[in-house]
Protein backbone atom coordinates (compact mmCIF):
# COMPACT_ATOMS: atom_id res chain seq x y z
CA UNK A 1 0.00 0.00 0.00
CA UNK A 2 1.84 3.64 -1.12
CA UNK A 3 5.28 1.39 -0.38
CA UNK A 4 8.63 1.60 -1.86
CA UNK A 5 9.51 -1.88 -3.76
CA UNK A 6 13.27 -1.40 -5.04
CA UNK A 7 15.17 -4.48 -6.92
CA UNK A 8 18.25 -5.67 -5.36
CA UNK A 9 21.18 -3.23 -5.51
CA UNK A 10 18.96 0.31 -5.54
CA UNK A 11 18.70 2.57 -2.87
CA UNK A 12 15.16 4.52 -1.78
CA UNK A 13 16.68 7.77 -2.63
CA UNK A 14 17.47 6.39 -5.99
CA UNK A 15 13.93 5.59 -6.59
CA UNK A 16 12.81 9.06 -5.51
CA UNK A 17 15.22 10.80 -7.82
CA UNK A 18 13.54 9.06 -10.56
CA UNK A 19 10.25 11.41 -9.98
CA UNK A 20 9.64 14.69 -9.43
CA UNK A 21 9.71 15.13 -6.09
CA UNK A 22 6.89 15.23 -3.28
CA UNK A 23 6.57 17.54 -1.03
CA UNK A 24 7.52 15.07 1.42
CA UNK A 25 11.21 16.24 0.91
CA UNK A 26 10.24 19.93 2.36
CA UNK A 27 8.05 18.42 5.23
CA UNK A 28 11.03 15.65 6.86
CA UNK A 29 13.10 17.38 9.50
CA UNK A 30 15.98 15.33 11.63
CA UNK A 31 16.65 15.47 14.90
CA UNK A 32 19.46 15.38 16.99
CA UNK A 33 20.22 11.26 16.55
CA UNK A 34 19.47 11.43 12.52
CA UNK A 35 16.26 10.54 12.67
CA UNK A 36 13.83 11.68 10.61
CA UNK A 37 10.45 12.90 11.02
CA UNK A 38 7.76 14.30 9.23
CA UNK A 39 6.80 18.21 10.97
CA UNK A 40 3.76 18.16 12.41
CA UNK A 41 2.25 21.48 10.86
CA UNK A 42 2.84 19.64 7.41
CA UNK A 43 1.70 16.02 8.42
CA UNK A 44 -1.72 16.45 7.65
CA UNK A 45 -0.86 18.21 3.79
CA UNK A 46 2.36 15.33 3.10
CA UNK A 47 0.86 12.13 4.38
CA UNK A 48 -2.63 12.11 5.49
CA UNK A 49 -4.72 14.63 3.62
CA UNK A 50 -7.59 13.07 3.02
CA UNK A 51 -8.49 12.48 6.92
CA UNK A 52 -9.91 14.96 8.78
CA UNK A 53 -7.62 17.40 11.17
CA UNK A 54 -7.82 16.08 14.30
CA UNK A 55 -7.18 12.78 13.12
CA UNK A 56 -4.10 13.64 11.03
CA UNK A 57 -2.81 15.63 14.15
CA UNK A 58 -3.26 12.36 15.99
CA UNK A 59 -1.00 10.43 13.96
CA UNK A 60 1.54 13.40 14.07
CA UNK A 61 1.96 13.58 17.10
CA UNK A 62 2.49 9.56 17.92
CA UNK A 63 4.75 9.19 14.48
CA UNK A 64 7.69 7.68 15.04
CA UNK A 65 10.75 9.02 13.64
CA UNK A 66 12.71 6.82 10.73
CA UNK A 67 17.18 6.50 10.37
CA UNK A 68 17.24 8.65 7.80
CA UNK A 69 20.55 6.59 6.89
CA UNK A 70 17.75 3.72 5.12
CA UNK A 71 17.30 6.02 2.09
CA UNK A 72 21.06 5.37 0.79
CA UNK A 73 21.46 1.70 1.79
CA UNK A 74 21.05 -0.31 -1.18
CA UNK A 75 18.43 -3.51 -0.87
CA UNK A 76 20.22 -6.78 -0.90
CA UNK A 77 17.13 -8.90 -2.09
CA UNK A 78 13.95 -8.10 -3.80
CA UNK A 79 11.12 -10.21 -2.12
CA UNK A 80 8.33 -9.45 -5.09
CA UNK A 81 10.93 -11.61 -7.32
CA UNK A 82 9.98 -14.60 -5.84
CA UNK A 83 6.36 -13.71 -4.22
CA UNK A 84 3.12 -12.96 -5.94
CA UNK A 85 2.29 -9.28 -5.74
CA UNK A 86 -0.35 -6.51 -4.94
CA UNK A 87 0.07 -3.10 -4.53
CA UNK A 88 -2.31 -0.56 -3.98
CA UNK A 89 -1.48 3.11 -5.51
CA UNK A 90 -2.66 5.88 -3.96
CA UNK A 91 -3.08 8.61 -6.41
CA UNK A 92 -3.43 11.36 -4.01
CA UNK A 93 -0.27 10.55 -1.74
CA UNK A 94 2.47 13.12 -1.42
CA UNK A 95 4.37 11.05 0.65
CA UNK A 96 5.83 9.21 -2.72
CA UNK A 97 5.31 10.20 -5.85
CA UNK A 98 2.34 8.26 -7.21
CA UNK A 99 3.85 7.60 -10.87
CA UNK A 100 6.55 6.43 -8.83
CA UNK A 101 4.03 3.95 -6.95
CA UNK A 102 2.77 2.88 -10.94
CA UNK A 103 6.36 2.24 -12.00
CA UNK A 104 7.32 0.35 -9.00
CA UNK A 105 3.80 -1.61 -9.37
CA UNK A 106 4.39 -2.40 -12.84
CA UNK A 107 7.95 -3.59 -12.49
CA UNK A 108 7.44 -6.16 -9.73
CA UNK A 109 4.49 -7.49 -11.75
CA UNK A 110 1.63 -7.20 -9.28
CA UNK A 111 -1.87 -7.09 -9.20
CA UNK A 112 -2.47 -3.36 -8.94
CA UNK A 113 -5.10 -1.20 -8.09
CA UNK A 114 -5.59 2.77 -7.67
CA UNK A 115 -7.17 4.33 -4.75
CA UNK A 116 -8.15 8.29 -4.45
CA UNK A 117 -6.33 8.76 -1.33
CA UNK A 118 -3.42 9.58 0.52
CA UNK A 119 -0.33 7.53 1.97
CA UNK A 120 -2.52 6.26 4.50
CA UNK A 121 -4.72 4.72 2.53
CA UNK A 122 -5.46 1.74 5.13
CA UNK A 123 -7.15 4.23 7.69
CA UNK A 124 -9.04 6.43 5.27
CA UNK A 125 -10.13 3.63 3.01
CA UNK A 126 -10.12 0.56 5.14
CA UNK A 127 -12.84 -1.97 3.84
CA UNK A 128 -11.54 -1.10 -0.11
CA UNK A 129 -7.92 -2.35 1.99
CA UNK A 130 -9.24 -5.30 3.57
CA UNK A 131 -10.73 -6.13 -0.18
CA UNK A 132 -7.54 -6.69 -1.51
CA UNK A 133 -5.94 -8.33 1.05
CA UNK A 134 -8.67 -11.00 1.37
CA UNK A 135 -7.97 -11.35 -2.63
CA UNK A 136 -4.90 -11.75 -2.51
CA UNK A 137 -5.11 -14.46 0.61
CA UNK A 138 -7.90 -15.88 -1.20
CA UNK A 139 -5.39 -15.91 -4.67
CA UNK A 140 -2.26 -17.85 -2.99
CA UNK A 141 -4.15 -19.92 -1.26
CA UNK A 142 -5.89 -21.39 -4.47
CA UNK A 143 -2.64 -22.07 -6.08
CA UNK A 144 -0.82 -23.60 -2.70
CA UNK A 145 -3.14 -26.68 -2.56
Amino acid sequence: MAAFAPDAGETLAGLIERFSPSPLGTAVAPDSAGFLYIDRPKFQQVFANDLDKDEAAVLAAAQKPIAGSIFGEAVTAAAWKTIPSWYIVSTQDNAINPDLERFMAKRIGAQTKELKASHVSFISNPNEIARVIETAAASVSATSK
